[in-house]
């Protein structure tokens, strides 16, 4: 999923960064005893066939369910990704905002990838949304095949905020949202404003007028581009350095190779062993 097309020299950044990545998960997966990884699968009470975007709603309740995530708000949804047998990778090259994000399989495993400068939510909109390709791959009638875009924007919508907890927070039907209100439930459930107009159009909440009225009022106070501060806080991925730990611990391979694999000197994998890791290791 792209905001505006990637330069060319931009886009090969992100693939040789991700690339990168990748290749470092494809090493340590070579020291990793079978039963250290967790095959991503989806469950058989799956639709086979979405005809429609409403039929994306019951979907994406028989997933959470099956994924034990009730209908609550997801904490962290990068670590339930990871969880579920999807790698997550972050990159740092993101076209000047141009990246969001995108999905592959590499060697029989999922992989997401987004960009390092979006807001918390936006990038957790962009997970759910590239977990959307993954899950409705085949699933799209030939009808709703060439809207898959919005179907994976729907997708993401749903995962994140049921449709019963939506209309729980808002109601069954309204005549404007606050943008306080929203800024509210954006905290809570980790998506934009934006995004809660959105879900609330297409569970027939909000009028398309008002909804159109609302979009004014957010583009007019520059809160299209940037919603108001403070901005959502960004979720990281620990899986893979979790099992670089793991590995090191059971005396899988040496410092020298655990070093390599986080991409640190020897010596900052000593100060972070010690609980000491230098900030600029932290944020890298």
């Amino acid at each position: 999923r792209e905001h505006d097309k990637l330069p060319a020299k931009e886009e090969s950044k992100v693939l040789a960064d991700v690339t990168e990545q990748v290749e470092r998960w494809i090493a340590l997966e070579e020291f990793m005893p079978t039963p250290w990884s967790t095959p991503f699968e989806l469950p058989d009470n799956l639709p086979e066939k979405i005809a429609s975007l409403d039929d994306i709603e019951s979907l994406c309740e028989s997933l959470r369910h099956a994924w034990d995530l009730g209908l609550n708000p997801i904490p962290d949804l990068i670590d339930t990704l990871e969880s579920k047998g999807v790698k997550v990778f972050i990159t740092r090259y993101d076209g000047h905002k141009k990246f969001n994000g995108l999905s592959t399989v590499v060697n029989g495993s999922p992989l997401v990838v987004v960009g390092k400068h979006w807001p918390g939510d936006r990038q957790r909109f962009t997970l759910a949304h590239e977990l959307g390709h993954l899950v409705l791959k085949g699933r799209l009638t030939k009808k709703l095949e060439p809207k898959e875009e919005a179907a994976c924007h729907r997708f993401a919508g749903a995962f994140l905020a049921p449709a019963l907890m939506v209309r729980k927070a808002l109601g069954e039907h309204r005549t404007w949202l606050e943008p306080q209100e929203l800024n509210l439930l954006k905290d809570e459930f980790g998506l934009s404003m934006g995004a809660w107009t959105y879900r609330a159009f297409d569970l027939g909440i909000l009028r398309k007028q008002t909804m159109q009225s609302i979009w004014r009022h957010f583009r007019a106070k520059g809160w299209k581009e940037k919603e108001p501060d403070p901005q959502y806080p960004q979720e990281q991925p620990r899986l893979f350095a979790q099992m670089v730990y793991r590995a090191l611990a059971e005396d899988l391979f040496g410092e020298s190779k655990a070093a390599e694999l986080l991409g640190m000197s020897v010596m900052d994998l000593h100060a972070c062993r010690n609980m000491e890791c230098p900030d600029e290791v932290v944020n890298q």
